[in-house]
């Protein structure tokens, strides 16, 4: 699961039902999960198709040995190597012990993230007079929620099909919409989740197939619309479906990573996610792995960075826009001053908010732009919009240049970028535009490409230097000696970047920062520009100054979970503010906390799918939170599930503060909790619930099947591991929802209205592991128990 508001202002009535909340059957006890077997998958190494076939037969024969309820769903082998596997969530563990296994990853679920844009790019001065550099043959992958092959941008008049096309369900295929292939959850009952295309669902993805590759000058409501590479083929991936709770359409990451590899075993040259949900460990995610191995494959794949900025600030760009070698977009509003972009409030700002990469890599296009939806036309707004902009722009690009490897096209778009501005006037630094704005007349001559594309430091100590080295090479008209200067966008006091003042291309060019040892905290961030004559390219750089304030703490250690009681008073106060995400003062949480800290030290030594704690009691005049990070360090916050931050979409307080904070899918090492108060006035007592590895949703137990009218209807509840959460509680009786109160195990609901007779009780309740979960690590809601019970009133 992941966070269901889509990368968008306008589009949020249209993808977010809020209402009486549903209550979904449970789908049974089987978790899905991703095995990833021992070789390299054939993306990353050709030569490995016999070893793979090898192993995947013998991972399937010892598998139905073991686990013979078990069942295999998607298969992989080009972007990974493995299966999708739904059993029995007690066997999840025995997999490990399986031939070949090298991993088994939770299963995440992603959300869809939500005019004359391609003009603003400089995509029309690409096309040529005929349309003949347009995008001509050159195909993109829409991974999305479906695409209306009858819309009039999709025009299939002057196309001819390509060889060994259509693929897919045909009915849903035209010669310019040539593939439509459908990869719904396993097991779903929602409607039209099995179909390409379903007109309920689909706006989304046929408003970003519209933005990449719509057809020149389609008459769309006062004006003409074009997509950017309007003679480009689009390969409709639905990937986002309804959910069975009516919310907005979602996708889990086993479809997505099918529909990754349908689409380099497809051909398609550029692929598209406008989708993301809060970045997790990125060894276990396997979306941004697919993605990385899709461009080893020579498929450019393009990814919407997030929209979360205005909510939780810096170190808010999502997965899969964290993949290394992906593209990822931010966005930027053009639709009042063309001449004058400006950085859209939501769009998310670098880093990644766990792996601490320089993301976006570009900026596009994303307030306010007109595309297709089905039966018409809309103004959505979100990166979900940026994205296609750049896939279409590199779409041209390969047209253009065949012989562009990925990493050269993806240079040439951050190389050239131009400045977007903040509010007040000033240009923005690369973590929020990554390179700049698409500029799409300098791509085309890019006339260098770098590697890497933007240089990311990471978090620097006082005191301490690092250097990394870039390679230069001849793109065309490169060669030769350029003069190197230094455009910095934000410098804390003892910081600062070095650079020779030439470099020869082809060649290197080491970049150097160094942290004087009483630097100030803060973010060094700019461009190291290399200008020959009237030629000027950029190379983004980042880094962060930190001090590491918890370390002067003396850790208590917790050995296992359990009840735990402790207390903030007379401890150090060492820390005001935890990162990344950095500011989250859209959600109700506290960012600036003065009060003295109490740590706690725990070590993971293998993996499990969360830990995590919450309070269970403040003592008179506490008002402690708790925080999780890495290791000792406040700039290491384990992203969005560190917070005390209820990020579950499927629970109805979803995005508010809760006391709970944790980590999902953590990678084996040492973490701490934090216990930490606005002020030092707000310091004291509290206990608190530890739990590891929870992946059991509460027991629940109607104890009296016959009560009196006016008595409560009383059910047990209980949870062994996070323990159960209040305010997740939901219950009808007969269909109409009714009060309810939790206290000492217990969950009351009145039957004062109740008739005489035999009634029908439907509950759900989850447990506080399942308000941190933004990774579907079972089924959805893996952590939440679905009961119907009979009781009778006399």
């Amino acid at each position: 699961m992941t966070r269901i508001a889509p990368v968008g202002v306008a589009v949020v009535a249209a993808l977010l039902v809020i209402g009486t909340p549903s209550l979904p059957s449970s789908g049974g006890e089987n978790a899905e999960v991703v095995v990833l077997l021992s070789a390299p998958p054939l993306a990353r190494s050709p030569g490995t198709g016999e070893r793979i076939d090898a192993e995947q037969h013998a991972f399937r024969e010892e598998l139905t040995k073991r686990v013979p309820s078990a069942r295999v769903g998607w298969r992989y082998r080009l972007v990974a190597n493995g299966f999708s596997v739904s059993l029995p969530e007690a066997e999840v563990s025995s997999l490990e012990a399986l031939p070949g296994v090298s991993d088994v990853l939770p299963v995440g679920t992603y959300a869809p993230q939500v005019a004359s844009t391609a003009e603003q790019i400089g995509a029309p001065a690409l096309w040529g007079e005929t349309l003949d550099t347009a995008g001509q043959g050159v195909k993109i992958g829409i991974i999305d929620s479906g695409v209306d092959p009858s819309h009039p941008f999709f025009d299939p008049a002057g196309y001819t099909m390509p060889a060994g096309f259509p693929k897919g369900q045909r009915r849903f295929t035209t010669a310019k919409v040539i593939v439509a292939r459908s990869f719904p959850p396993k097991g779903t009952e929602v409607t039209g989740a099995q179909l390409a295309f379903d007109k309920s669902d689909s706006s989304h993805g046929t408003h970003v197939a519209g933005i990449a590759a719509g057809n020149l000058n389609t008459p769309a409501e006062t004006q003409l619309a074009s997509g950017v590479a309007p003679r480009a083929y689009i390969g409709n991936y639905k990937v986002f479906v309804q959910t069975a709770t009516g919310l907005s359409p979602n996708a889990n990451s086993p479809a997505i990573v099918a529909a990754i590899e349908a689409a380099v075993a497809d051909g398609m040259d550029v692929i598209n996610f406008s989708g993301g949900e809060p970045e997790l460990e990125p060894s276990r995610d396997i979306v941004a792995r697919a993605l990385d191995a899709a461009a080893a494959a020579g498929v450019v794949p393009v990814v919407a960075a997030g929209n979360d900025y205005s909510e939780v600030g810096a170190g808010s760009v999502s997965s899969p826009s964290s993949a290394a070698d992906a593209i990822s977009v931010g966005a930027v509003d053009t639709d009042e001053t063309p001449n004058r972009p400006t950085h859209a409030s939501f769009s998310s700002v670098g880093p990644t908010t766990v792996s601490l990469r320089l993301k976006p890599d570009v900026a596009a296009p994303g307030v306010s732009v007109l595309s297709s939806v089905p039966g018409g036309w809309a103004s959505f707004s979100g990166t979900s919009m940026a994205a296609p902009h750049v896939a279409g722009a590199a779409a041209l690009l390969v047209e253009r240049h065949p012989r562009w490897t990925v990493a050269q096209v993806k240079s040439a778009l951050v190389q050239t970028g131009v400045d977007a501005l903040t509010d007040g006037g000033l240009a923005l630094g690369p973590r929020f535009q990554g390179g700049g704005l698409v500029a799409l007349t300098r791509a085309d001559r890019p006339l260098l490409f770098t590697k890497p594309t933007a240089l990311s430091f990471g978090l620097m100590a006082r005191g301490t230097t690092a250097s990394s080295v870039v390679r230069l090479d001849d793109a065309g008209a490169g060669s030769g000696t350029w003069r190197v200067t230094k455009v910095v966008r934000g410098a804390p006091n003892g910081a600062h970047l070095d650079v020779s003042r030439t470099v020869n291309a082809p060649g290197t060019l080491t970049a150097t920062i160094t942290v004087a040892p009483r630097a100030a905290i803060g973010d060094l961030e700019g461009y190291i520009r290399l200008q020959r004559g009237r030629e000027a390219r950029r190379i983004p750089f980042w880094a962060h100054v930190s001090v590491n304030a918890l370390g002067k703490h003396v850790a208590l250690t917790l050995e296992g979970p359990g009840v735990f009681r402790g207390t903030t008073a007379r401890q150090p106060a060492t820390v005001v503010r935890y990162r990344y995400p950095e500011n989250p003062r859209g959600v109700g949480v506290t960012t600036a906390l003065r009060g003295p800290e109490r740590v706690y030290r725990l070590v993971v030594t293998r993996p499990v799918a969360n830990f995590g704690v919450v309070i269970t009691r403040r003592g008179p005049g506490s008002a402690v939170e708790p925080r999780v990070v890495a290791e000792m360090d406040e700039n290491r916050l384990t992203g969005y599930a560190g917070l005390p931050l209820a990020y579950n979409p499927y629970l109805d307080e979803f995005a508010s503060p809760i006391l709970a904070a944790g980590a999902l899918s953590p990678a084996p090492g040492e973490y701490s909790v934090v216990f930490d108060s606005a002020t030092r006035a707000d310091a004291g007592s509290f206990a608190f619930r530890y739990w590891v590895d929870d992946v059991t949703p509460p027991t629940l137990a109607l104890r009296t099947k016959t009560i009196t009218r006016g008595q409560p209807v009383q059910i047990t509840a209980k949870d062994a591991g996070a323990g159960v959460y209040g305010k997740s509680i939901v219950a009808t009786i007969d269909g109409s929802l009714v009060a309810n109160a939790f206290r000492n195990g217990v969950i009351s609901l009145p039957s004062g209205n109740v008739a005489p007779g035999t009634h029908r009780l439907r509950i759900r309740v989850s447990d506080f592991q399942e308000a941190k979960n933004t990774e579907n690590v079972a089924r959805i809601l893996p952590n939440t128990r679905f009961a119907t019970f009979a009781f009778r009133v006399r």
